[in-house]
């Protein structure tokens, strides 16, 4: 995993929920507004809650925190595609989170493996 500054995520998160919020804003001006709204919506709070934790218990409590809640998301292969915004917004979020922070798909994986061995 790439090390990066606790002040680097944190400027990354903000444009991140910024690009969020100017999704929401647009989100009138396409065919499904109520869909698009209620995804940049999630995001913009999944960024929001990330923001929170690295400013109170730091980067390494966050990618701790995002893999967790990630695991618990559904499976949205098998919905419809407009269906569940808010799953899917929060689960962009978190994988663009991810990508940011260089955590890998294997490590999330490995994460989901271990908590259901301890099950």
């Amino acid at each position: 995993m790439i090390h990066l500054a606790r002040e680097d995520v944190l400027r990354g998160l903000e444009r991140f929920r910024s690009i969020a919020k100017q999704d929401f804003l647009a989100s009138g001006l396409t065919e499904n507004p109520e869909f698009w709204a209620a995804q940049a919506a999630a995001r913009r709070a999944q960024y929001d809650q990330l923001i929170e934790i690295i400013e109170t218990s730091g980067v390494p409590r966050a990618i701790e925190k995002a893999i967790e809640c990630y695991n618990e998301l559904p499976n949205l292969y098998d919905e419809p595609e407009f269906g569940q915004p808010e799953t899917r917004g929060r689960k962009q979020a978190l994988e663009v989170f991810f990508k940011a922070v260089g955590v890998d798909r294997k490590t999330i994986r490995d994460a989901r493996g271990q908590k259901t061995a301890r099950m």
